[in-house]
């Protein structure tokens, strides 16, 4: 059996042999070897017989029980049979068609390796029982299952989210008259049942479900119930796919201008919740908004916005959106073309009356978003008539500053001051957390009372960076040895100097200075200095510098050395220890030293005793001679030695 989806081949196969004329009676028949059935249903044993000549009239099929010498039979339409196949067997073909097959019904134990045989003869077995002929190769043995086996589960292709598909559910048997019940559980549909013959006596029962999965649809089972009462079940797993369309990209940025915000959107459709997408820009440190939205037609759709910030050197590059699903990538790409700001004619209506004086603004400045812009401002003070109110508006005249908060734009309220000192003709702009779309032209005025003043070059443009340029740091040596002392600077430019960007190094430092030097243009160069040891141990060390910028933005460097682990190092190191110890041990020596000798001096050495004799050395008595140690004390009687009258006269005759 092929199944619809490929994915695999079923075959049962029934062995019919040949069983020739028994008896040589003319006729022979095909029976299997065996046929298995399940305890408590049916069993057919395929039968076909052939006579060589003319048939006979009058044929019968019997059916017999193989045991010894006896003929019990299992099947006679005109006499009885045994007790345990009593009503219960039957022929399910006819003899004039050479049909033979038998057909039992509620297979129990006790038929269980029995060997069945057919006979097909005008004259009854029993006339030629004399020939002891063996019948054992020529029956069917029966063989009963109480355990059904598991059904046979596949599904017609791979199943898809809001996509009909089948699932089909198949069991093979031998009882075509009270075949298996199976259900399918799991999903839900509609079902179509079929039974198919597979080969004599086997048949095939086969049961469809046509469903439209869902993405909750995790498994399916398929259980059978034999007329016996057994049963089983199996289960797959439902890999059930969520199919999405292709990501699109809008409002592609086909003509930009440099530093100048975009929004550009991606959005994709998709079919299943839990195959939420993540969409990803090939510019990742541009700002960006997700949203996710369900369609009335059970589908999702997710946005991803990108602020675009493009420059000069992204002109002709690609920009893409991707979004990633588990199953899958989808993209879309465009071209992007940038081209670069050029100062507008100015052009002054004439119903305004303005008294115009000479300034300095630079036409285009660059800011960091979401950090601070500090925007140079110079004008020539008039000395009758110090201006002393400085307004900054853009090129409608709405103010973005004003000394009176409450004609500034909503949009710059709180984020706007002059940081110069309006009498010095100082008129520099701050504008903090500024927006990616805050590029102006921006141009400041004056005020005095109801006179109102312009100045000539007196509008910026402002031109955003979408991320902070990265720490420049100072060639650092390929190779030192440990513990030499290095010093490496790291700078930035930038244009926030009321908040200038601070610095952190991965190394402990001995020195630490901060430098800020102001650039033409009113660019500012921030610049950190340290000096450090390089650390002992051989091998490449990194060493990296941060740069953080004014509301969290952080751009690192990164360089590498190698460091080789001297000895003279590792002395250094220890010296500070080394040294007390060493001086300790050698005081300690020299004082053992002086007292040893001091000691040795003191005491006069020992007189070198005379050679004696053997007899001497083996007598007690000690021989007269002047040179030789005094002769020992005379042996004291035991009660002198323990007398003390003795002990002082004595000591009397000696004084």
């Amino acid at each position: 059996m092929q199944f619809n989806d490929g994915t695999g081949r079923q075959e049962a196969m029934v062995p019919l042999r040949v069983k020739r004329n028994i008896l040589s009676r003319g006729w022979y028949f095909t029976t299997p070897d065996s046929v298995t059935g399940m305890r408590g249903s049916c069993v057919f044993i395929p039968c076909r017989f052939t006579y060589t000549n003319s048939m006979p009239a009058d044929l019968r099929v019997i059916w017999y029980l193989l045991q010894g010498n006896q003929y019990p039979p299992v099947y006679d339409e005109r006499q009885d049979v045994i007790s345990k196949y009593r009503g219960i067997t039957s022929l399910t073909g006819s003899v004039g068609e050479q049909n033979c097959s038998l057909k039992i019904n509620k297979l129990d134990e006790i038929h269980g390796q029995d060997r069945l045989y057919p006979w097909i003869d005008k004259n009854p077995i029993t006339f030629y029982h004399m020939a002891d002929h063996s019948f054992y190769d020529k029956t069917t043995q029966i063989i009963i299952l109480d355990h059904a086996p598991d059904p046979q589960l596949s599904t017609s292709d791979t199943p898809r989210v809001e996509e009909e598909t089948s699932v089909v559910c198949s069991v093979q048997h031998t009882c075509f008259s009270s075949p298996p019940l199976l259900t399918i559980s799991g999903i839900l549909g509609s079902d179509h049942t079929s039974d198919t013959s597979v080969s004599d006596g086997v048949w095939e029962r086969r049961i469809e479900r046509r469903w439209t999965p869902k993405e909750e649809d995790q498994s399916v089972k398929c259980t059978v119930r034999y007329q016996g009462g057994q049963t089983a079940t199996s289960e797959l797993r439902l890999h059930v796919r969520c199919p999405y369309e292709k990501i699109t990209m809008t409002e592609h940025p086909i003509k930009a201008t440099e530093g100048v915000a975009q929004s550009v959107i991606c959005s994709v459709s998709y079919k299943c919740r839990k195959n939420k997408p993540t969409i990803v820009w090939n510019y990742s440190d541009m700002q960006r908004s997700v949203s996710d939205e369900q369609l009335p037609n059970n589908n999702f759709v997710a946005r991803s916005n990108l602020t675009f910030i493009g420059s000069l050197d992204d002109n002709g590059k690609s920009l893409t959106c991707t979004a990633q699903f588990l199953t899958g990538n989808t993209s879309d790409s465009t071209i992007i073309h940038v081209k670069k700001y050029e100062k507008p004619i100015e052009v002054v209506k004439m119903e305004e009356v303005f008294h115009t004086l000479a300034g300095e603004v630079p036409f285009r400045f660059p800011a960091l978003t979401q950090s601070c812009v500090v925007i140079p401002c110079s004008f020539q003070q008039q000395e009758n008539m110090p201006l002393t109110k400085g307004v900054w508006t853009k090129k409608s005249g709405r103010n973005i500053y004003h000394n009176a908060q409450s004609q500034v734009l909503d949009h710059f309220k709180g984020r706007t001051k002059i940081l110069g000192r309006m009498h010095e003709g100082n008129c520099s702009l701050e504008i903090d957390d500024i927006n990616a779309f805050d590029n102006g032209p921006f141009c400041f005025h004056a005020e005095h009372k109801k006179e109102k003043y312009r100045f000539n070059s007196s509008c910026v443009f402002v031109v955003m960076k979408a991320s902070p340029d990265k720490p420049a740091m100072t060639q650092i040596p390929t190779e030192v040895d440990a513990g030499t002392i290095v010093t490496v600077s790291c700078s930035v430019t930038h244009t926030c100097s009321s908040h200038p960007p601070e610095f952190s190094w991965s190394v402990s430092n001995l020195t630490n200075e901060a430098t800020h030097t102001l650039l033409p243009q009113g660019v500012w160069k921030s610049t950190s200095t340290i000096t450090f040891m390089a650390d002992g141990g051989d091998g490449e060390k990194s060493l990296t510098c941060t740069a953080s910028y004014w509301r969290g933005r952080k751009q690192a460097t990164t360089g590498q050395l190698t460091v080789r682990g001297s000895l003279g190092f590792q002395l250094k190191r220890s010296l500070p220890v080394t040294i007390p110890v060493l001086i300790l041990l050698l005081i300690v020596t020299v004082a053992a030293v002086v007292i040893f000798k001091r000691k040795k001096s003191q005491r006069p050495p020992p007189r070198p005793e005379k050679r004696r004799s053997l007899w001497e050395r083996l007598s007690r008595r000690q021989p007269v001679n002047s040179g030789k140690p005094p002769r020992p004390e005379k042996r004291r009687s035991v009660w002198s030695r323990f007398s003390r009258v003795e002990d002082s006269a004595m000591s009397f005759s000696q004084s």
